[in-house]
């Protein structure tokens, strides 16, 4: 975009610049709203209920680890989301404050639930660091070290 807008760009570079932006978009847009098609198609079909947008966010991820698409395809419309994901979030947010009252009946279970589940993640996440570094890793053999031990 700061190409269009540079002052010494021709028409010909501006019309240029203002495609290939507005192609790199609409292309991550429509590979975005596939997977969340898809996932929403996929979820109707499954017994259990599962969101069609985490199966969407699943597709997309493996389609991204399995390098079906590129990277660089999607990360224009992901930085867009990203940059105005709070404004996505007002929706949800009033919809809880419309009903408040439960929230104010049931403060102590889900206060407890929220320490507790915190907890339990940091005992897990310290114990699985533990495990992991406890591992002893072979010893590397340097070459100088082999030559003052043969001394």
């Amino acid at each position: 975009m700061k190409h269009f807008l540079a002052r010494h760009a021709t028409m010909r570079h501006r019309v240029y610049s203002l495609y290939y932006t507005t192609f790199n978009y609409g292309r991550s847009f429509l590979i975005l709203f596939i997977c969340l098609w898809v996932g929403n198609f996929i979820s109707t079909l499954l017994p259990i209920t599962i969101p069609g947008s985490i199966l969407g966010l699943l597709i997309l991820f493996f389609m991204l680890v399995f390098q079906l698409i590129p990277s660089r395809w999607i990360r224009n419309g992901c930085n867009l989301f990203m940059r105005y994901m709070t404004i996505l979030f007002i929706p949800a947010a009033m919809g809880i404050m419309d009903n408040y009252i439960y929230l104010i009946e049931s403060w102590v279970p889900i206060l407890v639930a929220s320490i507790a589940s915190t907890f339990i993640v940091m005992l897990f996440i310290g114990w699985l660091t533990q495990h992991l570094h406890s591992r002893s890793l072979p010893p590397i053999n340097d070459p100088a070290d082999v030559n003052q031990e043969q001394k």
